[in-house]
């Protein structure tokens, strides 16, 4: 955000998403302005851009939310040249749509290697990804306390290099993430036959023909959400919820930017109905039907 000076800026960006993605913004001096999301993919909706971009808007935040991709194309038809675009791939490492991997289809791309990621390096650290030289460069400078050589600095940057065994423990990682995503998509494609006739609960969206979801989360959609996590656990299985409050409904956002609930209806609508359930590589097929079979049995199926 700092190297595509969105200082005193309209950033657009999602409310449906971690606190990080508009506190971004913030920390770089911009103005995090938000888009409802889609009700059928969950990422911001691009139809409801036209209406909030204006000329103090420099660039669009977008979240490749679960790791399912955005819709980057439509954004950029919708927002022309008159603002950069940022990913923020936090959960989408080796996500594609039309062939190319999120983090290469917008101006820069942002990965979180948080250690519930697709891939983690043993702890904190990140990646961003972008073709354009200056922004890398700039980037680079940042990321080292604003050096352009050992004891000279032309900017005010930061400490936030990402060390050497961290680094390590994530390259081998990668080796491993094209296989751990296809597992995720199995056990995806398994909740969705195990699960797509309970009418109660609404599916986390499934790949189309353009884009590949990576499966960082499997969500579902239900009215007594409460009341089924308190099933879950009592039987022993995980669940949690993404995310309780939107970002516009924090009580530091709503201090500082006076929104009012009620603004962005889908996004507070999924976060009072999306339960997320378990998903990652090492989930076995009879586990996958446990947790599915405890969601048909709370319902009163067979």
């Amino acid at each position: 955000m700092i190297a595509l000076d969105v200082k005193k800026k309209n950033v657009l960006t999602t409310p449906f998403s971690f606190v990080a993605t508009g506190t971004s913004i913030v920390h770089a001096g911009g103005i995090p302005d938000f888009v409802d999301v889609s009700a059928i993919d969950y990422n911001i909706d691009p139809r409801g851009l036209g209406a909030n971009l204006d000329n103090g808007t420099k660039a669009v935040l977008p979240v490749h939310l679960f790791g399912r991709p955005a819709k980057i194309d439509e954004i950029r038809d919708r927002v022309g040249n008159d603002a950069r675009i940022i990913e923020d791939a936090a959960q989408a490492h080796g996500a594609e749509l039309h062939g190319r991997k999120v983090g290469s289809l917008g101006d820069a791309g942002c990965f979180s290697f948080y250690p519930t990621k697709n891939m983690t390096v043993g702890g904190d650290g990140g990646m961003v990804t972008t073709n354009d030289k200056r922004v890398a460069d700039d980037i680079r400078k940042f990321r080292d306390c604003g050096r352009v050589s050992r004891y000279e600095h032309d900017v005010f940057g930061f400490t936030s290099r990402l060390n050497t065994a961290n680094a390590a423990f994530g390259r081998v990682q990668l080796k491993h993430l094209d296989e751990w995503n296809e597992r995720r998509r199995e056990i995806a494609r398994r909740y969705l036959s195990k699960l797509n006739d309970v009418e109660q609960i609404t599916l986390a969206p499934m790949d189309g023909k353009d884009s590949r979801s990576v499966y960082h989360l499997f969500t579902i959609l239900c009215q007594d959400r409460n009341d089924l996590a308190k099933h879950l656990d009592a039987e022993g299985i995980d669940n949690a919820i993404h995310y309780p409050i939107p970002i516009h409904m924090q009580p530091i956002y709503r201090e500082t930017y006076g929104p009012k609930q009620g603004k962005y209806p889908i996004a507070e609508d999924l976060a009072n109905r999306m339960l997320s359930i378990p998903m990652f590589p090492g989930l076995t097929d009879e586990q996958v039907d446990t947790v599915s079979s405890c969601i048909i049995d709370h319902y009163g199926g067979n």
